[in-house]
């Protein structure tokens, strides 16, 4: 059984899709530019200097639909796989699982200035939350349009595999980009190694404890 409604589903999707337009809309181009900084470092330093991407509206639409994407996607593969609790409320579960995306992304972010604070790797952190913030918004879109076509198509399984393939891109192109912010600002590689430990294992870790509990 769909975990959605049609009429559920259709919502979520003109929500996110009404965000992304008005984003759109009011920044011209703008979409495209944080495609390509999510792929390319010398864009996303070119981007972060403009002063679109510092509009908190334009943040906030584009965080939304992100939150509400991954969501929903998070959703279709725990169904595929029979990990979806059927005896607690879906509602509870769709509110669950969103409010722990956003704690498991802001938690990656505090953890991110602390460690950068003890390292004393302050414009590092920024750097690297701001070229993260790219990535996420740039993910949100594709997500949204995975999840059309899993809930309103007949390729549902194909879509799906299709999107933890980009997510598992994604993830490697975040941990690429770390790299590269770091080996651009000539850090110690030991250094390197413990900060990506703390800001991309220890978030996971508790987000971990948290679903076990």
């Amino acid at each position: 059984m769909d975990f959605f409604t049609q009429e559920q589903i259709f919502i979520i999707c003109i929500i996110s899709l009404s965000a992304v337009a008005f984003v759109k809309y009011r920044n011209f181009g703008y979409i495209k530019n944080i495609f390509s900084a999510s792929i390319n470092y010398n864009s996303a330093q070119l981007i972060q200097k403009s002063d679109i991407s510092n509009k908190t509206l334009t943040n906030f639409l584009l965080s939304l639909n992100f939150f509400l994407a991954a969501t929903v996607f998070l959703i279709s593969i725990l169904g595929k796989f029979n990990f979806l609790p059927l005896d607690i409320n879906r509602f509870v579960i769709f509110a669950g699982i969103i409010i722990g995306i956003i704690l498991l992304i802001y938690l990656n972010s505090v953890i991110n200035y602390f460690s950068a604070y003890i390292f004393n790797l302050k414009d590092i952190a920024k750097d690297y939350d701001k070229n993260n913030q790219f990535l996420f918004h740039s993910m949100g879109i594709i997500l949204l349009f995975i999840n059309i076509l899993i809930s309103f198509t007949s390729i549902k399984e194909t879509a799906l595999y299709t999107g933890i393939i980009i997510c598992v891109i994604s993830y490697l192109l975040r941990i690429l980009r770390f790299i590269k912010i770091n080996l651009s600002k000539h850090i110690n590689s030991f250094f390197m190694f413990l900060y990506l430990c703390t800001v991309e294992i220890l978030p996971l870790l508790y987000f971990y404890k948290i679903l076990t509990l």
